[in-house]
C-alpha cells in the first residue's frame, strides 16, 4: 500500500511530511506500536517521539498521532517521521490504524487480480472488461486522440455527454471542456496521480487518471462512481491498472498521434469506421488539421516486412516533413492525409497544386530518395468522404506499379495517380481475366502491324489525337514531312477502319493506345 494510501484512508485531518516524493513509496502498515524496519511504516505517540527520537536510516517510517492539531514545531519533520492530527483518541486512531493491516492485504489481492487480467487480456477492450469488474465501477479507456479504446460496466447512459462519447467512438470537446473548465486535467498532470472530481451537473463523482508510459501522456483511464463509492484504496488500485493500461497501448502501438505513434483518427476515417462527414470534420478540428481546403491521401512504402517501429520511424519523419498532416500505419506502408492550402479545387488545377507543393518539398523528397521508399498519391479531394476511396487509389498504383517491374533506378519517389491512370485500370481488369475488353480491337489490329512490318502506323495515330487540327505540329514530332503525315493517316482508316477526324474513334485510340501501353496486345 502506498504511503498516500494509508494516510488518505486514516481519518485524519491534517498531515505533515519532509517530502511529497514519499507519499509514492509502498508501505507495509506494522500490526506493533512503535516498532518498525525498512518498507514499513508503525505507529507512535508524541511522546514515544520525544523520548526515542526519528526512526534512522533502514528503520522504516514512524507516523505520529496528535489528537487535536499538530504544534508548529512539528509541522516539518525529519524524512523518516510523518506528523497526523485528528479527532479520534489515540487508542480509537490505533484500532483504524490496526485495520488497514486486512485492508492492505485485500488491496494486494485485488492488484494481483488486476495484473493477471493484463497477462490474460489479447487487447484493450478485454483488459477493460476485467479491470471494471476488478475495481468494481466503469472504466473507460481512450488514447491521446481522444478515441475510445476501451469502455466496460455499468455506465450512467442516461447522462447524454457520455451516451454520446460511446456513440461516436470519441471524447467530445464538450467533455474536453468541461474537465478544463475545472481543473480535473490540469491537476491530474500536475500530481501524476488519479483524482477524484465531483461533477456538479449532475452530481456524479468520477475518477479522473492521465495514463503515462516512457514518461509520454499516453491517454487516459476514467472510473465513474455508480455501482460503490471510490475509496483511497480504489485510488491506488485505479492508478495501478492505468500503468497496465499504459503498457498495453503502447505494446499495441495505439497512443496516437499526438506522442508520434500515428492518429486513430485518420486510421478510423480510412477504415470506413468514421464516415460522417460531420463527425469527421469534428475530429479533425480536434486534431488541429486545417478544414477549409482540399486534401490528398498518399501512401508511403519502404521496406517490405521491416515491422511496426519501422513504419513509425517513417511516419514522425513524414509527418514532420509535411505540416499539418495526419499519418497512421496501415499494413507495410505510412498512410498520409495531407491538406492543400489555397483555393478548394478538388481536382482540375488541384492536380498541378498537388504536385507541385509536394515534389518541391525538399525535405520530403529527401526522406524518400536517402531512405528508398516511395510516396503513391491518390487525387486530390474536398470532402472528407471521399478519403477512403482515394488512399484506395494509392493502393493500387502501388501495386500496378509493382506489376510493371519497373527498374528501381528509374522509378519515380513520388508516383501520382492521376498521371497513371490507364496503367491503373488495365492492372485492376488484368487481375480480373478481363483486360481483353478494355482495348478496341482496331487499335490492337494496328499495334501488331507495326511489330510485323515495322510501320509506324500507331504512333502517327496517337501524334494525331496529341496535336489536334495540327499536323504541321504532328509530323515535326514524328520527324516526318506532312506529306508522308497524310498519307499514314489515309492508310489508317483504310487498313484499320479508324477515321481520326471523328471523336468517337480518336477517343478509342487514345484510351487503348494507354492500355497497351502497360499490358501490350495480348493481356
Amino acid at each position: 500500500m502506498k504511503l498516500r494510501t494509508v494516510l488518505n484512508e486514516l481519518p485524519l485531518t491534517a498531515s505533515y511530511l519532509e517530502n511529497d516524493k514519499l507519499l509514492d513509496y509502498d508501505v507495509v502498515v506494522s500490526p506493533e506500536w512503535r516498532r518498525s524496519s525498512e518498507g514499513i511504516i508503525c505507529l507512535g505517540s508524541l511522546s514515544d517521539y520525544l523520548e526515542v527520537g526519528a526512526p534512522q536510516e533502514g528503520e522504516g517510517l514512524l507516523l505520529v498521532y496528535v489528537q487535536g492539531k499538530v504544534a508548529e514545531r512539528f509541522r516539518k519533520p525529519p524524512a523518516s517521521v510523518i506528523f497526523g492530527s485528528g479527532e479520534l483518541s489515540p487508542s480509537d486512531f490505533q484500532d483504524e490504524f490496526m485495520h488497514l493491516v486486512s485492508k492492505s492485504g485485500e488491496l494486494a489481492v485485488r492488484r494481483e487480480k488486476l495484473f493477471n487480467a493484463y497477462l490474460s487480456s489479447y487487447d484493450l477492450k478485454q483488459f477493460g472488461c476485467r479491470a471494471a469488474e476488478v475495481i468494481g465501477n466503469p472504466v473507460v479507456i481512450s488514447n491521446t486522440d481522444r478515441k475510445v479504446l476501451a469502455f466496460a460496466g455499468e455506465l450512467p447512459l442516461d447522462r447524454s455527454d457520455i451516451a454520446q462519447v460511446l456513440d461516436g467512438g470519441y471524447i467530445t470537446q464538450e467533455v474536453e471542456d468541461n474537465l478544463a473548465a475545472d481543473g480535473v486535467l490540469t491537476s491530474v498532470r500536475n500530481a501524476r496521480h488519479s483524482v477524484i472530481a465531483m461533477n456538479e451537473r449532475d452530481n456524479l463523482r468520477c475518477v479522473t487518471s492521465v495514463i503515462y508510459r516512457h514518461r509520454l501522456e499516453m491517454g487516459r483511464f476514467d472510473v465513474f462512481e455508480t455501482t460503490h463509492p471510490v475509496t483511497p484504496r480504489d485510488l491506488e488500485l485505479i492508478d495501478y491498472a492505468t500503468s497496465l493500461a499504459g503498457l498495453m497501448i503502447d505494446r499495441l502501438d495505439v497512443a496516437g498521434e499526438r506522442v508520434g505513434k500515428g492518429s486513430t483518427i485518420l486510421s478510423d476515417i480510412l477504415s470506413g469506421k468514421l464516415a460522417d462527414e460531420d463527425s469527421v470534420r469534428a475530429h479533425l478540428m480536434m486534431a488541429e488539421v486545417p478544414l477549409d481546403s482540399s486534401y490528398v491521401v498518399m501512401r508511403i512504402a519502404g521496406q517490405s516486412g521491416a515491422g511496426r517501429d519501422y513504419y513509425t520511424r517513417v511516419g514522425q519523419r513524414a509527418g514532420s516533413a509535411l505540416p499539418k498532416s495526419l499519418w497512421c500505419i496501415i499494413d507495410d506502408a505510412v498512410a498520409v492525409l495531407l491538406p492543400m492550402p489555397g483555393p478548394e479545387s478538388g481536382g482540375l488545377d488541384g492536380y498541378e497544386a498537388c504536385a507541385r507543393r509536394i515534389v518541391r518539398n525538399r525535405r520530403f523528397t529527401d526522406i524518400l530518395e536517402n531512405n528508398d521508399m516511395r510516396a503513391y498519391v491518390g487525387e486530390p479531394f474536398l470532402d472528407m468522404v471521399d478519403a477512403r476511396n482515394r488512399y484506395r487509389q494509392c493502393q493500387l498504383l502501388e501495386k500496378s506499379q509493382q506489376a510493371q517491374k519497373m527498374d528501381e533506378g528509374n522509378a519515380p519517389r513520388i508516383v501520382f495517380f492521376w498521371e497513371r491512370r490507364f496503367q491503373v485500370v488495365a492492372s485492376v481488369f488484368k487481375d480480373h481475366d478481363s483486360a481483353d475488353m478494355l482495348l478496341d480491337k482496331r487499335v490492337v489490329a494496328m499495334a501488331d502491324h507495326d511489330a510485323e512490318h515495322g510501320s509506324s502506323y500507331l504512333e502517327t495515330a496517337v501524334m494525331s489525337v496529341r496535336f489536334p487540327g495540327s499536323p504541321a505540329e504532328a509530323a515535326e514530332a514524328l520527324n516526318v514531312h506532312r506529306n508522308t503525315y497524310f498519307y499514314r493517316v489515309n492508310k489508317i482508316r483504310e487498313l484499320f477502319g479508324l477515321d481520326l477526324k471523328d471523336g468517337d474513334d480518336r477517343l478509342a485510340l487514345a484510351f487503348t493506345a494507354r492500355i497497351i501501353e502497360t499490358i501490350g496486345t495480348r493481356p
